[in-house]
């Protein structure tokens, strides 16, 4: 009997497409000291995590500058510049999704802004190879909400356990092996190629 393959479900930011918000922040400070401060003074990550859960840019952008005038420029100015907070590829991993996507049907759960992502996607094409993809701003879920995984599997007819989820983050790991996906780690291209192979994928 042919070996079972499993059906191959990304993350997007730091498994395809790097994100490094800092490199959109840093030209607003004097140094990494002054950057890390207002990060942690305006809560940025849990911010951002609001858009990708569906929040328009402009109204986040309103509601913290209202919150914090003091840096009310940075909000605006992190969202018009947002091309810098994905950089670009990382390493390796897009020949292994485009190989794959090129065998069979590969799929995708991301926690991202859809204004965002519709910026993101002319300056990488390649993220339309996916076979079907669920982005958080979409379903108003992010990662590692359980629901986000159901609603990959009812969309496109996917059984848990036909699925092989690969994510940067440890949390989100962890949830789609409660929800009964197999599910990578993410941390290299080398490393992400070995353990896909060794679950009887090939490309």
């Amino acid at each position: 009997m042919p070996r079972f393959s499993p059906v191959p479900v990304f993350d997007i930011g730091q498994v395809l497409l790097r994100w490094e918000p800092k490199t959109a922040l840093q030209q607003h400070f004097a140094d990494a000291a002054a950057l890390e401060a207002f990060m942690a003074e305006v809560g940025f990550m849990d911010w951002h995590a609001r858009q990708d859960a569906g929040r328009p840019v402009a109204e986040a952008v309103a509601d913290h500058a209202a919150r914090f005038p003091g840096h009310a420029p940075v909000f605006a100015a992190f969202y018009d510049d947002w091309l810098k907070a994905v950089p670009g590829e990382v390493p390796g991993t897009r020949a292994i999704f485009e190989g794959l996507a090129a065998g069979g049907p590969v799929y995708g759960i991301s926690n991202f802004s859809r204004e965002l992502f519709d910026r993101t996607l002319p300056a990488h094409p390649f993220l339309a190879g996916f076979s079907g993809l669920v982005l958080s701003a979409d379903v108003g879920i992010n990662k590692p909400d359980p629901r986000i995984y159901a609603i990959l599997c009812e969309r496109y007819a996917l059984a848990p356990g036909d699925c092989i989820f690969i994510d940067d983050a440890p949390r989100n790991v962890e949830a789609a092996r409660a929800f009964g996906m197999d599910a990578l780690l993410f941390t290299d291209a080398l490393s992400l190629s070995g353990a896909l192979r060794a679950r009887g994928l090939a490309w």
